[in-house]
């Protein structure tokens, strides 16, 4: 068996034990002995359980900012609340997905381990990297006011937390894409008010926006 074929075993098989048991309870005998190897054989390949987590996890996170950037792409024509509905949506439909991967699978995404901790923020700082984009292409086509795109951003975030692993998981899917629906017209009607709020809460003055479509 190659190396390249070794690292496939291990991680598919870290996987299928982290989903089932939680990678806490998961050792790396566990791992070994289900990817029919040796300890010592693991050693080779990864240096570390936490390696494996970290990577499991980036590839939790890739996929659900993958299938965003593919919405947003796909929508590039569409109006502004069309593309950001539909990113967030898919944020969403993602997560979802995670979770029925396994009882533990939201632990890849959500938990208090310092390598999926770590995962976590570089995936926040590339979902904001997207939402800013959005954002920046729909001022430029005068689709919503002069705004701070930063803060925008960050506040959208902040929102979009309550709908993040492990308390998206405590509602039923339909549930989850009718509240992730219902707060992004409200997001949007936000963006689409006359003037943004500066830092003490007062309206600045600007010309009427056009309608969220």
């Amino acid at each position: 068996m190659t190396t390249d074929a070794r690292r496939r075993a291990i991680l598919e098989c870290a996987a299928r034990l982290f989903h089932h048991y939680g990678h806490a309870k998961t050792t790396v005998a566990d791992i070994a002995r289900e990817a029919h190897m040796g300890v010592g054989t693991f050693y080779l390949v990864f240096p570390s359980k936490e390696a494996i987590v970290e990577e499991l996890s980036s590839s939790a996170h890739g996929r659900v900012l993958q299938a965003m950037r593919e919405v947003a792409e796909a929508r590039c024509y569409d109006s502004f609340g069309e593309r950001l509905t539909g990113v967030l949506e898919m944020r969403v439909t993602m997560f979802q997905k995670l979770a029925q991967e396994g009882q533990h699978a939201c632990e890849l995404v959500h938990c208090s381990s310092g390598p999926v901790k770590e995962v976590h923020a570089r995936f926040r700082e590339h979902e904001a990297a997207l939402l800013e984009e959005i954002l920046t292409n729909a001022r430029r086509a005068l689709e919503v006011p002069p705004l701070d795109v930063k803060r925008v951003v960050a506040l959208v975030q902040r929102a979009y937390a309550t709908l993040s692993p492990p308390w998206l998981f405590e509602q039923a899917p339909e549930e989850s894409l009718r509240v992730a629906h219902e707060m992004c017209r409200l997001l949007l009607l936000g963006l689409m008010t006359r003037g943004e709020p500066d830092a003490r809460g007062e309206k600045r003055r600007g010309k009427p926006a056009p309608r969220a479509r």
